[in-house]
């Protein structure tokens, strides 16, 4: 029952505020992003460090004006995403322009699945936009880890859900895309992969942004054994609120265990420099190094090594 009601409450107080028109929501974006950085400083240690370890030949004052840029973006987000509540198709179509999409569509001619993946970047939110315009994949999800809050995670789901999109929960992904594969149902699949892997045995490493990190494989396994396509989801802010979305094949990395999760994390690389405050710096994306996850994996196997040091 509590649930219930916070769920409605969320629904009512966004749902009002999504009423108004984008322009007014900037201006409440603009209040929130002099909050979040005067006030509340969100993460600010974090971001700064993460700008350090990436940008460290650039000056002080260039990462700050990258960190400043970040901050009015995230908050901008924030409010795009309360939108989507109540915002038109042709309004959307008229902010976000798509290209690539007919990579996806003859993928699906060929009785392949097609597994985008994305990060968190730009507005990876209306990234499912997109869906309108494939032409042959009958299903369009994506994949994505539930809330703790329960009212919170039912209104995200109804979010992601806005163009029709099914939200597969990140521990039922491996057995729905069993089953859409063996329905013969040609479907397309979303992955957000570029965050550090949630996983305790995880040792696929890479570098990514001059960093060595840690990258999730599941997408990559799981398409070997179903025959996936993979694709990128290349997103640029074209002015605020307006974006350009490309869907682009990636390309796999030779020598690699996972030549295409490598290839997506370069494609990512690539958008992040060249517009850096569209990532989510926040995120705490190197907060342990290959030497210390070697160290904790040791001590697992051998805990007398642990007693020992």
């Amino acid at each position: 029952m509590k649930d219930k009601l916070l769920y409605s409450l969320y629904i009512g107080l966004l749902g009002t505020l999504a009423r108004l028109p984008l322009s007014w929501l900037y201006c409440v974006s603009d209040a929130l992003c002099w909050v979040m950085t005067h006030v509340w400083h969100y993460r600010r240690r974090v971001v700064r460090e993460n700008l350090q370890r990436v940008f460290p030949d650039l000056s002080a004052e260039r990462r700050l004006e990258i960190e400043s840029a970040f901050y009015h973006h995230l908050c901008d987000i924030i409010v795009e995403i309360i939108k989507l509540l109540h915002i038109s198709d042709d309004e959307l179509n008229s902010r976000v322009e798509a290209h690539g999409t007919e990579f996806v569509d003859a993928c699906a001619r060929e009785g392949r699945p097609a597994f985008v993946l994305m990060g968190h970047y730009g507005n990876w939110e209306w990234g499912q936009q997109m869906y309108t315009h494939f032409t042959e994949p009958i299903i369009c999800s994506q994949v994505y880890r539930p809330l703790r809050d329960k009212a919170s995670d039912c209104l995200f789901e109804r979010l992601r859900s806005r163009f029709t999109g099914i939200c597969v929960r990140q521990t039922a992904v491996y057995r729905s895309v069993l089953r859409m594969k063996a329905a013969g149902t040609p479907f397309l699949m979303a992955f957000i992969a570029d965050q550090h892997p949630n996983s305790e045995v995880m040792d696929h490493w890479t570098t990514f942004l001059g960093q060595d990190s840690m990258y999730i494989t599941g997408a990559e396994e799981l398409g070997r054994k179903i025959g996936a396509c993979y694709f990128y989801l290349d997103i640029e802010q074209t002015s605020r609120g307006h974006y350009r979305m490309t869907i682009r094949p990636i390309e796999p990395v030779e020598n690699e265990t996972f030549p295409y999760t490598v290839g997506y994390l370069r494609m990512m690389e690539a958008s992040i420099l060249r517009q850096p405050e569209l990532w989510l710096w926040s995120h705490r994306r190197w907060y342990i190094s290959r030497e210390e996850y070697n160290n904790r994996q040791a001590a697992k196997a051998n805990p007398r090594l642990a007693e020992d040091s």
